[in-house]
């Protein structure tokens, strides 16, 4: 009997507030516009300025540092005055920015303007300006719920290498960066304005939707000095940031890495896709699994994942058939780590101070962001090749995993709540 009550209590989430999760999706696929779309305009930076692979990943670098301030000013924005007018500024923001990339004039002083100015746009539209919003209103299907909205990363993963790739073909590389933003623009910014609304549409609301109604000070949870000082947010804040150096090292590299293994970059760009689409599949199936498993013990599983793909990729001559092997077990873990991350989070700390809570382990992971591209260049303009930084990311994810292990069951007060 209990079984079906949570059954339909799940049922009714869905029916009363598919659309805002649609939206949510739709929306924050924007945020890898940076990370997935960048890779195929690497090699041709390098060529029409005499840019190092360093160099070109710098702007990336510089924009994940700028996030270490921003992110925690957006957080207590959003728990303050809400997600949606944050989720319709930061869409113009970011594809307007990143369509700006095309301008670049050749110095590195520009060239890391541009990124500066990326970087505004990357926090107005972070998970939590997504997650907070729908985690109110699920809770017996939070974690597919979860999923489901942050889908939008494997999809952009899937998209926008190909997408680049042949605008740069048809157009150019400075129309490529302009077509990417207008394109991405022009599909979210009407859904997101359409449906991702926070208040209620109807009566039917359930009890985790009427809770975003309530103030910030009237939602279950842990305040922001009580919730830092727990362990799990420890473990998640170091998790999430050898998460993050992975993620993102491999996101802006994987074009260039698959062509130096023999294979053509158009080529390169098919198989880069197919970490979009393992990605979303992951996603969901990792949002069903956290209604029902352990969440800490499905995020150690992910974070191994990637250690598998870069002993692939270490070999000798893979081939096309391990080479998507190991872009799949990449596509796997991104699809499914930030999921986990925040669903976690919402169940350790509650609602109350998640937007400034999640926000603060999201600056542990742009810490590590930071780090990660301009090493990778750096490592590849230094050894010529990219075998000293996978053997980095297995390290760095078998950190993470231990981190992840070790964080326990989260307490029960929240859900009940």
């Amino acid at each position: 009997m209990h079984s079906t009550r949570e059954e339909t209590t799940a049922a009714a989430e869905w029916r009363a507030h598919w659309p805002l999760t649609l939206a949510a999706l739709i929306g924050y696929s924007t945020i890898g516009l940076q990370s997935y779309g960048i890779s195929p305009f690497v090699t041709h930076l390098e060529s029409e300025f005499g840019w190092s692979r360093a160099d070109v990943m710098i702007g990336i670098s510089l924009s994940n540092a700028a996030g270490i301030v921003l992110n925690m000013i957006i957080g207590l924005i959003i728990d303050r005055f809400g997600s949606r007018r944050v989720a319709l500024l930061g869409l113009v923001v970011k594809t307007g920015t990143f369509a700006l990339l095309g301008a670049a004039t050749g110095t590195l002083l520009n060239w890391a303007a541009l990124w500066l100015m990326l970087a505004v746009g990357v926090v107005l539209v972070q998970s939590t300006v997504w997650t907070r919003a729908v985690a109110s209103r699920f809770d017996k299907a939070r974690g597919l719920a979860l999923a489901v909205a942050l889908s939008g990363t494997p999809i952009t993963a899937m998209l926008a290498p190909p997408l680049a790739s042949w605008l740069i073909g048809a157009y150019g590389w400075r129309m490529g960066f302009a077509g990417v933003g207008a394109i991405w623009l022009a599909v979210t910014l009407p859904i997101v304005f359409l449906f991702f609304r926070e208040k209620p549409a109807s009566p039917a609301a359930t009890t985790a939707a009427a809770a975003e109604t309530a103030s910030p000070a009237e939602m279950a949870g842990l305040t922001f000095a009580q919730g830092i000082r727990t362990r799990a947010f420890a473990r998640l804040l170091l998790s999430f940031a050898c998460f993050s150096f992975y993620s993102m090292t491999i996101a802006t590299n994987l074009v260039p890495l698959l062509t130096e293994t023999g294979i053509a970059a158009t080529e390169a760009a098919s198989i880069a896709a197919i970490m979009g689409l393992v990605g979303i599949v992951a996603r969901l199936s990792v949002g069903v699994l956290l209604d029902r498993f352990p969440g800490h013990l499905i995020g150690t599983g992910t974070l191994l994942m990637p250690i598998v793909g870069c002993a692939i990729l270490l070999m000798d001559a893979p081939g096309i058939l391990l080479l998507s092997v190991a872009v799949a077990m990449f596509g796997a873990a991104i699809g499914a780590e930030i999921d986990v991350a925040l669903y976690l989070a919402t169940r350790h700390f509650g609602l109350k101070a998640f937007g400034a809570l999640f926000s603060a382990i999201i600056v542990g992971g742009a810490v590590a962001a930071t780090l990660g591209p301009f090493i990778g260049g750096w490592l590849h303009d230094l050894y010529g090749s990219y075998d000293i930084l996978l053997m980095m990311i297995m390290a760095v994810m078998g950190i993470g995993a231990l981190a992840m292990l070790t964080m326990g069951r989260p307490p029960r007060r929240w859900a009940a709540e």
